[in-house]
């Protein structure tokens, strides 16, 4: 059974991760603000995106964006708030394998400390290519396995299984972010060049790669205010991204594909099932499947089309 970090088990309030995580919260957004400078279109996905953290980086971008999340629980929570700030956005609880979108849809897609929940990335990556469309940009973060204090460690113990490209498991250290006490749910590191040559096979090419929290040191942030932290957090991802001594990496790809885009504008004519990817009779607050006849619900504002 493929192991999930489900949110909703323990009725886990994601947003308290980052209350005292601030430096890395606006360093994230410092990269997405670069990344997608220049970026617009219609439909954008983001892939585990919660409580909608990192919407206002999108939002004015692209005119349909979409909240994927696993946690149905999240997305209802936070349904009102984030349709009052952003209208257009669409909340959908699904499964990153498994996207109940119709092919070639999305213009932009993101994933922000979510691979590490992966335990099948490739599989994840030949899904996201599905639903993209030709020359649409995906940025994907990730947790580095062989970042500066990886590296340090290395030297110091004369282990350097970093070096080894596979991905990481990292243990809990009693850190089960939602999770029931005691559960091995995934959480991978990433060599940078795993990453690559993965998303490479699939027909993603690497634009740029870009380097964040160069910082993440707690006695760093016990000393200096944000503020200082992002002032040099700014000068060392202009600097840095060559190398890969972060613990967080944004790669920004585009994909070039064969395939026609599809011309949608609204949420119900781009959801499909997302098991055999057939049309959906959709009636009011229930879905059915025209081929395999699963049926799927909207609860509380959000559909769950979960699997």
């Amino acid at each position: 059974m493929n192991k999930i970090a489900d949110y909703d088990t323990l009725d886990y309030d994601y947003s308290t991760y980052w209350k005292n995580r601030e430096y890395e919260n606006l360093s994230e957004r410092l990269v997405l603000e670069r990344v997608l400078k220049d970026s617009k279109g219609k439909w954008f996905i983001d892939i585990g995106g919660s409580y909608g953290r990192l919407a206002d980086s999108y939002y004015n971008r692209y005119t349909n964006p979409v909240i994927v999340d696993y946690s149905l629980k999240t997305l209802q929570k936070n349904y009102k708030y984030l349709k009052d700030r952003y209208p257009n956005i669409e909340l959908i609880a699904a499964n990153a394998y498994n996207l109940p979108f119709r092919n070639n849809i999305f213009d932009g897609g993101v994933m922000v400390r979510v691979l590490h929940h992966i335990d099948r990335p490739v599989e994840y990556f030949k899904e996201l290519k599905r639903v993209l469309s030709s020359n649409a940009i995906y940025i994907q973060e990730f947790a580095n396995k062989a970042h500066l204090k990886a590296l340090i460690r290395a030297v110091l113990t004369l282990d350097f299984s970093v070096f080894n490209r596979e991905p990481y498991q990292q243990p809990t250290k009693k850190n089960y972010e939602g999770a029931r006490k005691g559960s091995n749910v995934p959480f991978f590191n990433y060599h940078t060049a795993w990453i690559k040559d993965s998303l490479e096979r699939e027909g993603f090419k690497i634009e740029k790669k870009y380097g964040c929290s160069f910082l993440r040191v707690n006695t760093l942030k016990r000393i200096f205010n944000t503020k200082i932290l992002l002032f040099f957090e700014n000068i060392l991802q202009i600097t840095f991204s060559w190398s890969n001594i972060s613990p967080s990496i944004f790669l920004k790809s585009t994909i070039k594909k064969d395939d026609d885009v599809q011309s949608s504008t609204t949420l119900q004519s781009i959801l499909v099932c997302p098991k055999c990817k057939a049309s959906l009779k959709i009636d009011g607050v229930k879905a059915v499947c025209t081929k395999c006849k699963n049926i799927y619900s909207k609860e509380k504002n959000i559909w769950d089309f979960r699997i």
